[in-house]
């Protein structure tokens, strides 16, 4: 089976994000095995967001032997599943945000590629293994 890279952000602007970003991981360790890679997660500012409450992010690495659409459909039940699982108390709060930024090193979403926080983050992951993502 052929092994496809995968580059996500993980995004929570809710009081328990530290929570919720470890819960999201773990979850991502179940869906995909243990070979998925944590940047440090780093609190942001909202961008093009209306609302004033401050995202923690994270930069996420994995590997894995399924096609774009399966993993596309994996994170947005996973996403969709926490939403339902607990509710946000206040307008604009995000419980968690997964966005699919690559695949195959084809970026996806070349807006948020081009964050520094994602920048950051990219550059931390490879740090801890050495090569180009």
């Amino acid at each position: 089976m052929s092994s496809h890279s995968v580059i996500l952000a993980l995004g929570s602007n809710l009081a328990s994000a530290p929570r919720v970003l470890e819960w999201t991981r773990r979850k991502l360790r179940s869906l995909f095995g243990t070979d998925c890679q944590f940047s440090r997660p780093v609190w942001t500012e909202p961008i093009d967001y209306p609302y004033p409450f401050p995202f923690l992010n994270q930069v996420v690495e994995l590997k894995t032997d399924r096609p774009l659409i399966i993993v596309s459909s994996l994170l947005k039940t996973l996403e969709d599943g926490m939403r339902h699982r607990k509710s946000a108390t206040e307008e604009g709060r995000v419980i968690v945000d997964i966005d699919l930024l690559a695949y195959d090193h084809e970026v996806l979403r070349p807006k948020d590629w081009d964050r520094e926080y994602i920048q950051n983050g990219l550059h931390e992951l490879q740090g801890k293994h050495g090569k180009n993502l």
